[in-house]
């Protein structure tokens, strides 16, 4: 079968709002993984990505008159999830071919596409196996309601099946189809956190052990993971086959497990592989002895979250970790010379004047190469989400962005404002990044001209931010004085 896998539609002005010219753009790594699993069993695939690249209705009408595909596959963010509804209307209206929809939303709300005729099938939980049986049913003529993981719509109601079992051996499954994307080189991860092209981002585990209540991770709390033979063997493919320059660890927490990682760099030191890269992890499963063979073989920079300064917070948010376990492990990083970035977020349910000031001050106490200051947004799924109505103002939209700068936040603490969380978080942005010592730490780390344009680049955003925020301050002024004359 001919199967057309199409991603999100969520822009980068939906999703970064006036940081989009810094924001990160990925390849789809869950459509590769779908796509790997088809082609392996003989079918033909093609992606398209809406999200690094927007195609109107009528270009997406196009795509699928020349490709002529038995089956097309939505993935829907929540984010973008009314943009993926009007997509998958419309190209019902315009084919009379069936329309399969899976990704973060449909395995949170299910019933939110359901409703919608557009859709024949949802898969609800990993897609790889489901869409797969999906598939060879529909070739074969054969029973829909035996495939496991699958909502399917028989006389206008969409019927539930029960749940398939997650992979337990991620090992099973093949290498994602990079080759079924045009231009991975257009893609990278945010700015200040690649230093050579290509990057490639690999994505080698799955779930997460840990219960912050701000996140949704939608593959559960058990975690799983490929071999360290799997992850080496998948990154020298992407060296010889895709010319990687550096790689990208994209996964909830790449040092779960400390021996996993230890095999891993031992196996790319065997190899010799020339290669740097990065890695998203959890500061509380480090120890000097992996933060050594990580530097050893390659590692440049990690990205942590550590959300606030203000211990009660942390322990609020279900944080693993406290400031004492941050400022230890951060030292123990820059003393190896592994760069860091922060991740913070302005607003938790309980946050206060206080605790804001206490964690702008303590990113800047930390030895940090970057970080990112977002303000909550309700992650559907989270904990936070379900009860953030007893801590202040909410709302629930799903257009609203993820974490950067809107006109309407997500929620808001009792006892804050909309207009305090973001005066707090572009003055976050300002008061880390432009102090002295800073931009020392930020020259020093430049290597060539790919350093610089970044900085230019970052630079540029932060300064269309600023003017942004006070034409929207003056707009809202005006009307406040309109209003009082009436």
């Amino acid at each position: 079968m001919r199967v057309l896998l199409i991603s999100g539609a969520i822009s980068g002005e939906d999703r970064y709002g006036n940081l989009d010219d810094i924001g990160a753009y990925l390849p789809p790594y869950g459509l590769m993984c779908l796509a790997s699993v088809l082609e392996k069993a003989g079918h033909t695939v093609k992606i398209l990505d809406s999200v690094r690249y927007p195609l109107s209705h009528e270009q997406l009408s196009e795509k699928v008159r020349e490709f002529d595909p038995g089956l097309i596959g939505l993935s829907v963010y929540s984010i973008g999830a009314n943009a993926a509804i009007e997509n998958a209307v419309w190209l019902k209206q315009q084919f009379d071919i069936p329309i399969v929809a899976g990704g973060p939303h449909v395995i949170v709300y299910p019933e939110d596409l359901a409703q919608f005729g557009a859709f024949d099938y949802l898969i609800d939980g990993e897609g790889e196996l489901t869409l797969l049986e999906l598939v060879e049913t529909l070739e074969n003529g054969g029973d829909l309601a035996a495939v496991k993981g699958l909502h399917y719509r028989q006389n206008g109601k969409m019927l539930k099946n029960e749940p398939r079992p997650y992979v337990d051996d991620l090992d099973e499954l093949p290498f994602p189809a990079f080759h079924l994307i045009d231009d991975l080189a257009g893609y990278n991860p945010q700015l200040l956190v690649f230093r050579r092209r290509p990057v490639i981002t690999l994505i080698t585990s799955r779930g997460c052990p840990f219960s912050c209540i701000f996140c949704n991770s939608v593959w559960t709390r058990r975690w799983r993971a490929n071999s360290a033979k799997y992850v080496v063997d998948l990154m020298e493919y992407a060296i010889e086959r895709f010319g990687a320059r550096e790689i990208s660890f994209h996964e909830d927490t790449f040092a779960l497990n400390k021996q996993r990682v230890l095999d891993i760099c031992a196996l790319i030191k065997e190899r010799k592989l020339d290669v740097i890269w990065t890695a998203t992890v959890n500061l509380k499963t480090l120890d000097q002895e992996v933060i050594r063979a990580m530097k050893e073989t390659g590692c440049w920079l990690v990205s942590v979250g550590i959300e606030s300064g203000n211990d009660e917070v942390l322990k609020f948010i279900k944080k693993p970790v406290d400031k004492e376990t941050v400022i230890r492990v951060t030292r123990w990083l820059d003393e190896a010379g592994i760069k860091i970035r922060g991740y913070f977020i302005l607003g938790h349910l309980i946050d206060t004047r206080e605790t804001v000031r206490e964690t702008l001050d303590f990113a800047k106490s930390l030895p940090l190469h970057s970080m990112n200051m977002a303000v909550m947004y309700l992650s559907p799924g989270s904990e936070a989400r379900e009860i953030a109505d007893r801590y202040g103002t909410v709302n629930k939209g799903l257009d609203l962005g993820t974490g950067y700068p809107r006109d309407n936040l997500s929620f808001v603490p009792r006892g804050l404002t909309e207009e305090y969380i973001q005066v707090m978080q572009r003055r976050s942005i300002s008061n880390f990044f432009f102090r002295p010592r800073q931009i020392g730490r930020m020259v020093a780390s430049i290597e060539g001209p790919e350093d610089v344009r970044r900085y230019a680049r970052m630079s540029r955003a932060f300064i269309k931010l600023t003017s942004d925020r006070m034409k929207l301050r003056a707009r809202r002024s005006a009307h406040i004085r309109s209003g009082s004359s009436c």
